[in-house]
Parts: structure tokens; C-alpha cells; sequence
């Protein structure tokens, strides 16, 4: 049996490991209609970046009232 090419490098491969192993990936459902809300909020931002700026944003509201 022939070996299946890969469609990326060892070396992208290892890159994306690096990432996902600094960072954590969350699935998360909202709502029908949320996508849309945020994007007629006409921020220039996609969902996601909006979705997690917001989240660090109030994380970071919070460890300042709590310490």
C-alpha cells in the first residue's frame, strides 16, 4: 500500500502543535441570531475575536475587583 501524502510539512505540523499546546480551544454554542447581532454591530472584528476580546476583557475587569 502506497504512503498517503501529506498535504503540510513536519515542520508546519509541529508549528500548529507548539500553538495548541499555548493556547485552549473552546467549543462553545450560542443562540441562533448571535452571529448576526455581533456582526450589525459594524466593529470590524469577526465573531470569534469579538467573542474572545470581550471574554479577556471581563476576565481582566474581574481578577482587578478580586484582588
Amino acid at each position: 500500500m502506497d504512503e498517503k501524502e501529506l498535504k503540510t510539512t513536519e515542520a508546519q505540523r509541529k508549528a500548529i502543535r507548539e500553538y495548541e499546546k499555548r493556547n485552549w480551544r473552546l467549543n462553545i454554542v450560542f443562540p441562533g441570531g448571535t452571529k448576526e447581532r455581533i456582526e450589525n454591530l459594524n466593529i470590524n472584528k469577526t465573531p470569534s475575536s469579538f467573542i474572545r476580546d470581550t471574554v479577556l476583557a471581563k476576565l481582566d475587569e474581574l481578577e482587578k475587583i478580586l484582588k
